[in-house]
Parts: C-alpha cells; structure tokens; sequence
C-alpha cells in the first residue's frame, strides 16, 4: 500500500525546545532555594518521556532530595514557568516548514509524550499548528510511547492502514511506538537530543536533516502522492 499518512515526534524533531525546557528546570530549582543548575546538555537525554519523567530525571541530575513530594513540587514549578516561556528560544528546525508544505497532499499528524495543551500552543506560535491534521499527546490515547497505543489512535482517526503510515522520531520512543504498531516504515533524525545513529538503529532509515526526508521516502517506499524530482 502506498504511504498517505506521516506521523511526527515533536520535540527533538520538529523542534528545538531545548533552552526553554532547561530554564524552567533551573528555575523550579530555585524555587525550592536549590543551588544546583543544569546545563541544556545534561538535559538533552532527559527529555521525551513526558514531563513527570523529565522532572524525575532532573531530580537526580541535581542529587536533589526530598522524595516523591519534592519532585511533584517542583513539576508544579516547571509547568508553571514553562506555560509562560513556552516560546522565548524554541524555534523550529531547519528544512522543516519546507517540507511540511512540500507534503500538503498527505496526512500528516503529530505523537508526542508532552502535553497536548502546550503542543498546540507551541505549534501556534510558530505558525505549524495548520499544517498537521491531529496532535496527539499520552492523555489523548491514554498512554505514551513507546506504546502503539497513540499510533492506533492515530489511525483510526484519519482512517489509515498500518501499511499506510510512517513514523518519524528522534528517539527509540519513536521507532519502537511505530513498530510496535507494525506500520510500514520508520525514519529516525540524527539532530534530535542526544541521539546518535547507534541508538537509533532499530529504524528503517536514518536522516541527518528534515530536507532529507523526501527523497528518503520518494526513493524507497511507494507513496500516494508521486512526484518526478522527490527533491522539490
């Protein structure tokens, strides 16, 4: 069956959330009078199992103690920060308003392990939110990748096969939600946090940029939407 449907990763994929995320990290710190600050590269490999993990991850980056009830505190803090600075230094990743008008006649989604609330806002911002048919986070299909769980959701909602989809991620969340899903192919970008192609081996095909992905796709997999020059 020929593709119809791209389903994106967010954060790390279409876009570099990397500062923002950091800041508001450092000031939920600060908050509880921690002197420990991260820098964006510890926080890199911290980021895409939703925030509850995130600030769990940073908790121990920061030996921070206190249990549980801090930890839930300073997530409070961190979403409290980060509603308001959702977009001071996220910016969108080279190629990629490109390519998502290059594939205007495909359905396109998004799975991501943030927030949807904050996804959308995100997306608004910086003007993608119309290029994607649905945006779907762990509480919209009731679980997050790795799970096939939001894939299914996803296909049921835009009437596709699993044969019909493809998947790309930065992560091995991705690649191993897409597969767990048994679509028909996944595309993992080198860019993203902290990956590197090694991690991401369980993928079909490896990108190092987002202006890649079409004649990735153009040069091996049958799609609904032919083209001549799979670069333009």
């Amino acid at each position: 069956m020929p593709v119809k449907l791209l389903i994106f990763d967010l954060d790390g994929t279409l876009i570099d959330t990397l500062a923002d995320i950091t800041n508001s990290i450092n000031y939920a710190f600060g908050r509880h009078g921690l002197k420990k600050t991260l820098t964006e590269r510890q926080v890199r490999g911290m980021v895409g199992e939703g925030i509850a993990r995130l600030m769990e991850k940073a908790a121990a980056a920061g030996k921070v103690g206190g249990g549980k009830k801090l930890t839930e505190e300073l997530t409070g803090d961190f979403l409290a920060h980060y509603r308001r600075h959702l977009l001071d230094n996220t910016r969108v990743y080279p190629g990629v308003t490109e390519t998502l008008r290059k594939l205007a006649g495909f359905k396109k989604a998004i799975i991501t392990n943030k927030r949807v609330s904050l996804s959308k806002k995100i997306l608004k911002g910086l003007d993608l939110a119309g290029q994607f048919d649905l945006v779907v986070g762990p509480e919209t299909a009731g679980a997050g990748k790795p799970s096939p769980e939001p894939v299914f959701y996803v296909l049921r909602k835009l009437k596709a096969a699993p044969g019909e989809a493809v998947m790309i991620g930065d992560s091995r969340l991705d690649i191993e939600s897409g597969r767990n899903a048994g679509i028909k192919c996944t595309v993992a970008v080198t860019y993203g946090y902290g990956n590197n192609r090694g991690s991401l081996k369980g993928a079909d095909y490896v990108i190092d940029s987002m202006e890649d992905l079409l004649a990735t796709l153009y040069r091996n997999e049958p799609m609904l939407d032919r083209r001549a020059d799979p670069r333009i």
